[in-house]
């Protein structure tokens, strides 16, 4: 028997599998509600299962659209795929939009290099930068919806597309005037008594790169006594022009921050390990070539921010 039925209707559920809530659905479908349930009804009878199943504020998938999905998700990733690597695009002519999920480190450093890029060769592709959550999902990567993830990926799911981008070490930040600037040794560093004896203002973003920092003081045996947590890079410096906080921060920032900010580059005690940066994006963008236009321009300002870190004392 020949089945009829509409690809879209993938889509939907698709959509519905990941909002799992009609509306919200509808909403990154660009579809009405109404729209979207008369798809799923027909979807449930496609399938012969009721799919998803209402469950307080939500649409719990059953087991069977549990199953179905993988299956659909992969399908959708390489027609999409297929369709995108078919289009021709010209930077200087054509108008796109994407959202990149990333922290203030991408948005400090590798943000203003990408502007200047766009102004001068792509005045028509437009960047809504959003903050980068520990949650894959709630960033919109896993489903696509977002289009590139900065920052580092820990365990990233199998629909991504992963490459690191930069290298970074860990240096240490005061203000100008911090008394243990007098007693620094032949090369700059700290001693270990005072990064232990002075506070510290703690960066603890929504990502992994927190656990990575730990993790060193830790086997290090470094003690560190936090007196204020902020969620941003940004947040830093001008407290350390303030007060006799230490900050520990990636090595980029730190000497940005110097030209910037009354504040002094110090070696830690002990020499952290370096960590790496990832740029992300779902495997159905792999072929796009305004996607990989603007991949490409990202990497090269990273590259461009490694060599110029390489330069400076």
């Amino acid at each position: 028997m020949k089945l009829n039925y509409d690809l879209n209707l993938l889509r939907t559920f698709h959509a519905l599998y990941l909002e799992q809530n009609v509306t919200r659905a509808g909403e990154r479908l660009h579809l009405s509600q109404p729209s979207v349930s008369a798809a799923l009804s027909r979807l449930r009878e496609l399938f012969n299962d009721p799919l998803f199943i209402r469950d307080r504020q939500r649409m719990r998938p059953t087991e069977k659209a549990d199953h179905l999905f993988p299956t659909i998700e992969a399908a959708l990733t390489d027609l999409d795929g297929l369709i995108n690597s078919e289009r021709h695009f010209d930077h200087t002519t054509e108008s796109r939009h994407f959202e990149i999920a990333a922290n203030d480190y991408f948005e400090v450093l590798i943000l203003p290099q990408l502007a200047t890029i766009l102004r001068e060769q792509a005045p028509g592709i437009t960047l809504q930068v959003r903050r980068l959550s520990q949650d894959m999902s709630e960033a919109g990567v896993m489903s696509g919806t977002t289009d590139l993830a900065f920052g580092r990926q820990v365990d990233p799911p199998e629909n991504l597309v992963v490459r690191e981008v930069i290298t970074e070490g860990i240096d240490c930040l005061v203000g100008n005037g911090h008394p243990l600037l007098e007693r620094l040794d032949d090369e700059g560093r700290m001693t270990k008594a005072d990064f232990e004896h002075h506070a510290h203002v703690l960066v603890q973003p929504h990502t992994r790169l927190k656990s990575g920092i730990f993790k060193q003081l830790e086997g290090q045996g470094l003690k560190r006594e936090v007196a204020l947590a902020v969620t941003y890079f940004m947040a830093v410096p001008s407290l350390l022009e303030r007060s006799p906080l230490i900050a520990s921060l990636p090595t980029g920032l730190c000497q940005h921050f110097c030209r910037q900010f009354a504040v002094t580059r110090v070696a830690p005690p002990l020499a952290f390990a370096s960590f790496p940066f990832h740029l992300s994006w779902h495997r159905r963008y792999q072929k796009d070539p305004a996607h990989r236009w603007i991949r490409e321009q990202i990497i090269e300002c990273c590259q461009r921010l490694a060599e110029g870190q390489q330069m400076l004392p």
